[in-house]
């Protein structure tokens, strides 16, 4: 056992423990997930009597006007959900940003939803959309003037049930875009806040002119992990509509666990996950170069 004691094994020894990490966790599902891809089989016949089909499935997937409903439907909900949690997270990140009085409690309290499991999430949502449930009543006041009946059918309506899945998401995972926008605000330096105050500015001119141009990396990154859970939405769709009324709310996670389970077409989904995969690659390196890029900017500027 001397071998193990020499210096380049030793220094060898993270990177092969790493690449043996990648080969068993990502290597070898992936590059099955591609050969069952290219196979025709279906659960109710053993995997050795799968025959070969080539691109079927691919075409398959692409022909199938339910799989691309259900990714249109899953990219509105996601700009719609990210959309708000970026826009919530950071004025709330903005107002606890400076030393208050109960900062530490707000934040602990605003932290809270993104600790709660979406099972959970979704059980206390069902009961909430009830139509004679506690929203109704809390709407009762201003819809009933009007001659409007608060029992809404928030889950049986396509419309109404798809607002409820995005405020579902929205109040759990406001929670994370608060946390990294909190992040930023404290990272920021506050010798070019103080010099700014010095020479005048408004606290306008500071947050447009100072704040916000470094904290776009932050930013960047708030789109890209939120966009990257909101295009994989599942829990709310199951644990709340199952997907309906019809396919209102019917995600392409869900889209592909009723191909999978409910059909057993296992080649199929198979296909349709790996062409996902490609599509949303492009989105994830988009925001990843346009990370690269903002920090390279800054760090010229800086330079400069």
């Amino acid at each position: 056992m001397a071998w193990l004691g020499r210096d380049r094994l030793f220094r060898l020894m993270p990177f092969i423990m790493v690449e043996a990490l990648f080969i068993t966790l990502l290597a070898l599902p992936f590059l099955l997930t591609i050969y069952i891809s290219l196979l025709h089989w279906r659960a109710n016949r053993p995997f050795e009597q799968a025959m070969f089909s080539g691109l079927v499935n691919f075409e398959a997937v692409l022909a199938d006007p339910e799989f691309w409903a259900a990714l249109g439907r899953t990219v509105s909900f996601a700009a719609i959900a990210v959309s708000i949690e970026l826009f919530l997270g950071f004025c709330l990140a903005m107002l606890l940003a400076k030393e208050t009085l109960g900062r530490r409690l707000y934040i602990t309290i605003f932290l809270g939803p993104m600790m709660v499991v979406p099972v959970v999430v979704g059980y206390n949502f069902s009961m909430i959309y009830v139509d004679s449930g506690p929203l109704s009543q809390m709407l009762a006041p201003v819809l009933q003037p009007f001659g409007i009946s608060p029992r809404i059918r928030w889950l049986s309506h396509p419309t109404a049930a798809q607002a409820a899945i995005i405020l579902a998401d929205v109040w759990q995972w406001t929670s994370l875009t608060f946390l990294i926008f909190l992040s930023g605000f404290s990272a920021l330096p506050q010798e070019l806040t103080k010099a700014a105050q010095v020479m005048g500015a408004s606290r306008w001119q500071i947050f447009w002119r100072i704040e916000l141009p470094l904290l776009k990396p932050v930013i960047v990154i708030a789109v890209v992990i939120r966009s990257m859970e909101a295009l994989k939405l599942f829990d709310p769709s199951v644990l709340l509509t199952f997907g309906g009324p019809g396919t209102a709310t019917q995600t392409i996670a869900f889209y592909l666990w009723r191909q999978v389970w409910q059909f057993n077409k296992f080649s199929f989904g198979a296909a349709a996950s790996i062409l996902l995969l490609l599509l949303f690659a492009v989105v994830i390196y988009g925001g990843i170069y346009l990370l690269v890029r903002e920090r390279t900017t800054l760090r010229h500027e800086g330079n400069g």
